[in-house]
């Protein structure tokens, strides 16, 4: 690309130089991690945005320029640039210079007034921290924001060349009270242990039924459902070609795909290396490996065995839950592992990440939050709850002290007091609706 194809890229990218407007949706929502990236306009470290394809990285980024905008900055001074379908190395300086030569109008040193730089799906370009790293350190008045689909490369990139330079956080689909207000209903502060009936239930559990079957990838929410399939598979089929295949240059794809709808079927199971390694016809070290290249480009989310002792944490294989719920539109799956996998994604969005719990009879428990004082949570999707159903809960309870414990049903909604302990009982919906989750 030479630098008049280049500099034409960039104003069509950054519209508000004519006009100082940006065209946004007009049903957008502020995302629950909105206000904390507004704060960090006014941070010189650089802000990172990772996450999955079609969570709605871009849209932050483009509801942040808005923002400046809106507060009388120049419109000159926002530099927004995606690199989705560049292929070009080294073009993060060339872009910037010719910004500041062609744009600007004065070198970098001249520079007054804080400048801007919006860099979306960095990772496809070799190198990307090193170029930046070289602006920030100048000590230039620039504010820059980045994102990516790819973990690995932006926690290397960011973890080895920006170490101090970098905060990156983690953009998840959107979480069941986002997808309420998405649809006009504010679902208000809610603790976990503090639930209240709200007054719109049965609207809310009409969502419910849809978020399940539709997930938190915003792109689909507007599609008709017989489109739906089909979008989730080009999603897929973009990051398995984008960003694994190109990134860490795989070479059996069949396994890379065979592997993950292994998981979209059975999402919510521990992973056993021997059983995936003889169906699919290739090495434990492969498996493991691919593995981790699914969990870094966001498809699927690890949950590892609770246990006091780190040793054992790691000793014991994880559960494997894909990312979203979307992604049961490419094969079915039970619905409790349905729900289980939304109740789990729920919670990493809102608290440290959760872990699953097992002891030497068998006995398991599907999640646990924290680890001083852990609280066991079982997901038992159906109406009726039999005294069996939350057994495992009441072992783990008595075996860590535990006082409070949690099941989450289909519509029964109570708080039971057993052996000295409490056990609450919560409606799927209603629990997704909860926030508030930290836990030592």
């Amino acid at each position: 690309m030479n630098e008049e194809e280049l500099l034409t890229e960039l104003t069509e990218q950054n519209p508000w130089w004519r006009d100082g407007k940006i065209k946004l949706k007009d049903n957008l929502i502020t995302r629950d991690i909105y206000p904390q990236l507004i704060n960090e306009l006014k941070s010189k470290q650089i802000t990172g945005l990772i996450g999955l394809r079609q969570i709605g990285k871009t849209t932050i980024l483009k509801q942040q320029i808005n923002h400046l905008l809106n507060n009388n900055i120049n419109k000159k001074n926002i530099l927004y640039f995606s690199f989705d379908s560049i292929k070009e190395e080294k073009i993060i300086k060339k872009i910037i210079f010719l910004y500041f030569s062609r744009i600007l109008k004065k070198p970098a040193y001249e520079l007054k007034d804080t400048i801007y730089l919006f860099f979306d799906e960095v990772q496809k370009i070799k190198d990307w921290s090193e170029d930046l790293k070289s602006f920030y350190d100048k000590e230039y008045p620039l504010k820059i924001f980045i994102s990516g689909s790819s973990s690995m490369n932006i926690l290397k990139g960011g973890g080895e060349s920006l170490i101090g330079r970098i905060n990156i956080h983690k953009i998840y689909p959107f979480s069941f009270r986002e997808y309420l207000k998405y649809n006009g209903i504010n679902p208000g502060a809610m603790s976990i242990y503090n639930i209240k009936y709200p007054p719109e239930a049965e609207k809310i559990k009409i969502l419910f039924e849809n978020y399940l079957k539709i997930g938190g990838l915003p792109g689909l929410y507007e599609l008709e459902e017989s489109q739906l399939k089909q979008a989730v598979k080009t999603i897929i089929d973009l990051t398995f070609y984008r960003n694994i295949v190109n990134i860490f240059n795989i070479k059996r794809t069949d396994i890379m795909e065979g592997l993950f709808y292994c998981f979209v079927k059975e999402s919510g199971n521990t992973v056993n290396y021997n059983n995936l390694s003889f169906s699919l016809k290739t090495k434990f070290e492969t498996i493991k490996t691919y593995i981790d290249y699914l969990d870094t480009s966001f498809m699927i989310q690890k949950s590892l065995f609770f246990s006091k002792s780190t040793r054992k944490t790691f000793e014991k294989n994880p559960k494997i839950y894909v990312a979203d719920n979307a992604l049961f539109l490419l094969n079915g799956t039970q619905t409790g592992l349905v729900v289980e996998t939304c109740v789990f994604n729920h919670l990493l969005k809102y608290s440290n990440r959760p872990s699953y719990w097992q002891d030497k009879k068998s006995r398991e428990v599907d999640i646990i939050l924290g680890k001083k004082n852990p609280l066991p949570i079982e997901v038992k999707y159906r109406s009726t709850i039999r005294k069996e159903d939350f057994q495992n809960v009441l072992f783990f309870m008595e075996e860590y002290k535990a006082r409070k414990g949690i099941v989450v049903t289909r519509n029964y909604f109570e708080e039971q007091k057993i052996n000295g302990g409490k056990i609450l009982f919560i409606p799927a919906w209603l629990f997704l609706m909860s926030e508030q989750m930290n836990f030592p």
